[in-house]
């Protein structure tokens, strides 16, 4: 309702005839508008204009005339009202105060936040790119979308005749017999064609909203581009933000919807006359050949570990199932990892619960024989699945999760609010808080060592800063702290320990920081309690760009799997030659995690925000 009252607003103020100057009307007149005030957001007649322009006041305003006097005035008038302070409906806003993250005018700025010392003017010039290139990329996937969503209407209408054709000649073997078999048959499919349409109709509804969404917020940031003062484009981004995320989540959310194939299955012999067949809705595809746009497409199922039950089959020209991909050890690539190609297909394992109140946010992922140990941050969780992504169990934490280890009995987890560790024991149904403890300093990452911890503690910044921070490392025994692991300043190999935002352990002797643009090997001592010295590093360079380095992973031939948060890629690092490196998968929405799964040959990945992990064959 709110969105419909939204659109007979703007239809409102679209030109139909001659438009009335606005402050006229006050005074009971109704002279015809020649002008408009981008300030005011008011048509103004020829008098008025005039006026406008000898007053003290709004003598600096901008005015438009003849034919650049807008047709729709619903983004100037969102303009001034984003731009318009809250508490004083009166000024503009004017500052940011990073100290209490709000947006103030100057009367808020007198009143409450004299002695805030983050206080910056915004009316400093900003970087809109990010945002217009938000608006385009949502725009192009939603015509992608758009047109995918006719695609998959038009494939159940021919699904539909192709699997009537199919009924018709099951029925014509069975004539003398099965006449009402074949009629249920019929009347079923209609049901599911109907109810696949009707589902599909409503994904097209939903798109034309996100469409009006779009197009409304184009108009918003052109016209604020155009005419906005430099405050205003600050402010109005600001404010905007999270329309342009909930686009994105509902987008995504439209992508994700799972795709059905009618087709006819478990068609009994001749001499079963009780039931001849059924019908089902089935994927399209076990693995789906996708490109960049549609990796969020769809959730599908893992098969892979099930046993191939056979089915009875009718003639193939009743045949409406899809191929399954063979991923069978007898059909993997002999090559190593360091010459296999990566991102040509990928399958999503949806990790959401039915308890889940927030999208998940994927932070860490382990694998065993068995199971897939996931933390949720925006849930706050761990959770246990099979490795054919059922839900075994999970588990409330007491805060949100930044990174979590796993020895393969107990795992460790760190968190973003909370100066602690917490201690979990994992069987396959079932996980248990076994212990806590606090810490002075807040931990930002963690990993298994020599059967010990190493923590990271940030002492200034957060685990989310890209920041240089005078970070701690601990190796610690349960609450013990066994040794405080220090490194030579003065040494320009350790200048980057500073930016480390997790670590990981590489080897017995040796761990892994990644530090912002670059990923650092380093030579623990276990005398010294030192890092003795940089064993290799890599950084962001030429076309590998490498921004905001997160999660890392080791295969058995020694790669490095690195997570480029804000570069939004995944690089590999061979383990023969630390200088022959490659981004391995180009395109992948923030990711944080990663876990090899070798046995199937494929990267597993969790992202920042996201209902699914992500898993890259390799071919």
């Amino acid at each position: 309702m709110e969105k419909m009252t939204e659109c007979n607003e703007t239809k409102c103020n679209m030109k139909k005839g001659p438009i009335s100057c606005e402050p006229c009307q006050h005074d009971d007149c109704f002279e015809e508008a020649k002008g408009f005030c981008v300030t005011c957001a008011e048509y103004l007649c020829q008098t008025c204009c005039r006026d406008h322009k000898r007053n003290k006041i709004t003598r600096k305003h901008s005015l438009l005339k003849n034919d650049d006097i807008p047709a729709d005035i619903t983004p100037f008038t969102a303009i001034k009202e984003l731009s318009t302070c809250d508490i004083h409906p009166d000024n503009d806003i004017a500052y940011e105060c990073g100290t209490h993250k709000v947006l103030v005018c100057v009367f808020c700025l007198t009143e409450s936040h004299r002695k805030c010392e983050n206080v910056s003017d915004l009316g400093i010039v900003v970087s809109v790119d990010s945002d217009i290139n938000i608006m385009k990329e949502l725009q192009t996937r939603f015509y992608v979308l758009k047109a995918q969503k006719a695609d998959q209407w038009m494939s159940i209408k021919r699904e539909q005749v192709e699997v009537q054709n199919n009924i018709k000649d099951l029925v014509a073997k069975w004539k003398d017999h099965i006449t009402s078999f074949g009629s249920d048959l019929e009347t079923k499919l209609s049901e599911m064609s109907n109810s696949e349409t009707m589902h599909l109709i409503e994904s097209i509804f939903g798109c034309q909203e996100i469409e009006t969404e779009i197009t409304r917020n184009n108009a918003l940031i052109e016209t604020l581009m155009k005419h906005g003062t430099k405050r205003q484009k600050a402010v109005v981004l600001r404010r905007t933000n999270h329309a342009r995320v909930d686009l994105k989540e509902k987008l995504q959310t439209l992508e994700c919807q799972r795709q059905q194939s009618i087709a006819l299955i478990n068609v009994k012999q001749f001499d079963v006359l009780t039931m001849i067949a059924e019908l089902s809705l089935e994927e399209k595809s076990k693995y789906m050949e996708i490109g960049t746009l549609e990796q969020t497409s769809d959730e599908v199922h893992d098969d892979l570990d099930s046993e191939n039950i056979p089915r009875e089959k009718i003639d193939e020209c009743t045949q409406t199932s899809f191929a399954v991909s063979n991923s069978d050890a007898t059909l993997r690539s002999s090559k190593p990892f360091s010459e296999r190609e990566s991102g040509q297909k990928i399958t999503l394992f949806k990790v959401k619960t039915e308890t889940d109140t927030n999208t998940c946010g994927i932070f860490a992922v382990y694998l065993t024989e068995y199971e897939v140990l996931v933390a949720d941050h925006r849930n706050r969780k761990l959770k246990l699945f099979s490795r054919k992504f059922d839900l075994l169990c999970e588990h409330t934490l007491p805060g949100q999760p930044v990174d979590m280890c796993f020895d393969g009995t107990f795992a460790y987890v760190c968190y973003s609010d909370l100066k602690k560790v917490t201690k979990h024991f994992i069987t396959k149904v079932a996980i248990c808080l076994l212990t806590e403890f606090p810490t002075k300093l807040q931990p930002i990452s963690l990993t298994v060592f020599d059967s010990r911890l190493i923590i990271l503690f940030a002492t200034k910044e957060d685990f989310d800063s890209t920041s240089a921070d005078d970070v701690r490392i601990e190796i610690r025994n349960g609450s013990s702290i066994d040794a405080t692991i220090s490194y030579d300043s003065d040494d320009d190999s350790f200048n980057y320990v500073e930016d480390a935002k997790q670590v990981f352990a590489f080897d017995e002797s040796s761990v892994v920081f990644s530090e912002n643009l670059r990923v650092s090997c380093y030579t623990v001592g276990k005398q010294t309690r030192k890092l003795i010295h940089r064993q290799w590093y890599y950084q962001s360079h030429a076309n590998h760009i490498l921004r905001k380095a997160k999660g890392v992973a080791k295969d058995s031939e020694g790669n490095i799997y690195i997570c480029g948060e804000d570069s939004n890629n995944i690089h590999q690092v061979s383990s023969k030659n630390y200088m022959c490196n490659r981004v391995i998968i180009p395109r992948c929405d923030r990711p944080v995690c990663i876990a090899v799964d070798e046995h199937k040959d494929r990267l597993i990945i969790g992202c920042r925000i996201g209902d699914y992990l992500q898993a890259y064959s390799f071919k």
